[in-house]
């Protein structure tokens, strides 16, 4: 472990401690992290980052080194250990706000709740086994107690075998009772335990966006987002591969290497009349673009604007553009593309960014969102989710995934390329999809063709 960097400045506690703690058990192993990487089938340089805390370990990779460990030292796991890991790799998980974290952190639930419906499962069978038992026990007695009875009447001795029945047979009476009572028990427990693993499932199914996310560890044959970037100068992560469709280039790699801190620092928050109305993207510093619905509404006129930056510096802003083109102030014309464009009184800092509205992404692909949403007890905060991209309904791209209220605005980045891919508008009752006004109709704006200049080269 002599190659391990101090942990960065900047890293969450919470992430220091689990690193820490994996790499006093590392230190155990007696090995090279290369050597134990390839005994476990993982990249060494996911390992290292594992090691590093610069990325979350999965409660995968921490059980298989904790057992690696105990094998190594002749021993077994003990429960208080693998108790104080999953609160650390839970801390972890929570401290952080990405859409992998929060797969993580629903996968160990689920693991911990299928532990808990495995145990109560064999507990319920081991008391029916034991009640059955009893129950046969009983029955056995209550025969040999009415041959007893009968031998007596007539006059024959059994020479005290019966001695103790009735007590024996109270005991057992009262076992069986004691052993329905937790057997009942076991059951609902039992039940509750497996309800809470579907509800966890679902859960996780929507954190995913309909498809896992990608564990890179323990799988090469996937495009690493922490490997260095190809010669060809493209993006880390990016599949080459591209697909073509009447056309166009899509890009439908499925590699996990969109920036989710720039995606946040660029994902603003307008308010319209002191209240929250909407997310927006950043553009440069002195332009948000967001989406109509956020800044109009049919029943009043326009109210005073501000734009909340990811810092929690708010800046008077106000309407420069619209699409589609309002007539007047009660009268608005609803329709694709749904856009609007805000000049902010003040500069504010970056980082910024500059669509590419050449850039398309294919059906199947995953889109993070990151900005501010109702939770479930009915407050604004902050919510991250993947997409996946289903396809076109007339101009706008069909999206399903975990859309919460009030996400519009929000811009959505491409999983694999980083690169924006259009802006949410709209969301289905059931909150399960949407849809976006794709990056390419930015180019309506006028107010935005200096920054959409095609670029050298």
């Amino acid at each position: 472990m002599a190659d391990l960097q101090p942990f960065d400045d900047d890293l969450a506690p919470e992430r220091v401690a689990l690193a820490q703690a994996l790499r006093d058990l590392f230190r155990g192993l007696e090995i090279s992290e290369r050597r134990y990487a390839v005994r476990r089938s993982y990249d060494s340089s996911t390992v290292s980052r594992f090691l590093n805390g610069k990325r979350l370990a999965s409660w995968t990779f921490v059980l298989n080194l904790l057992h690696d460990v105990a094998e190594k030292r002749g021993t077994v796991p003990t429960a208080e250990t693998t108790e104080m890991l999953r609160a650390l790799h839970m801390a972890a998980a929570k401290a952080g706000r990405s859409p992998v974290h929060k797969v993580q952190l629903l996968e160990q639930k689920l693991a911990r709740a299928d532990e808990e419906a495995r145990r109560t499962a064999q507990r319920e069978r081991w008391l029916e086994d034991t009640l059955q038992d009893r129950e046969h026990r009983i029955r056995d007695l209550q025969m040999r107690q009415r041959e007893l009875e009968t031998a007596l009447a007539e006059g024959a001795s059994y020479g005290g075998y019966g001695d103790g029945t009735d007590e024996e047979l109270a005991r057992l009476r009262a076992e069986v009772a004691a052993l329905q009572e937790e057997l009942e028990r076991t059951r609902e427990h039992h039940r509750a335990a497996e309800e809470r693993c579907e509800l966890l499932e679902r859960q996780l199914a929507e954190a995913e966006g309909r498809g896992r996310l990608p564990d890179t560890a323990g799988t090469p044959d996937v495009a690493r987002t922490d490997e260095r970037a190809p010669a060809s100068g493209e993006p880390a992560g990016v599949d080459l591969r591209n697909a073509h469709f009447n056309g166009d280039v899509y890009f439908h790699s499925d590699a996990w290497a969109v920036d989710e801190d720039f995606v946040d620092a660029v994902t603003v928050r307008v308010g319209r009349g002191g209240r929250f109305s909407g997310n927006g993207l950043l553009l440069d510093a002195g332009t948000v673009v967001t989406t109509a619905g956020a800044v109009l509404y049919p029943d009043s006129a326009v109210g005073s604007l501000t734009v909340t930056t990811a810092g929690g510096h708010r800046v008077a802003a106000v309407l420069a553009e619209c699409l589609p083109a309002w007539e007047s102030a009660d009268r608005y014309q609803w329709g694709f593309p749904n856009l609007a464009l805000l000049k902010l009184a003040d500069p504010v800092d970056g980082p910024f960014h500059v669509p590419d509205p050449g850039v398309k992404v294919a059906p199947g692909s995953r889109l993070l969102v990151s900005g501010y949403g109702l939770g479930g007890a009915r407050r604004w905060e902050r919510h991250s989710c993947v997409l996946q991209l289903q396809g076109r309904t007339g101009d706008w791209l069909r999206v399903e995934g975990e859309l919460v209220d009030g996400l519009t605005g929000a811009p959505a980045f491409h999983s694999a390329s980083g690169a924006l891919a259009g802006l949410v508008s709209a969301r289905l009752m059931e909150g399960q999809g949407g849809l976006l006004t794709p990056v390419a109709a930015l180019r309506g704006l006028t107010s935005l063709r200096g920054l959409l200049a095609p670029r050298p080269g």
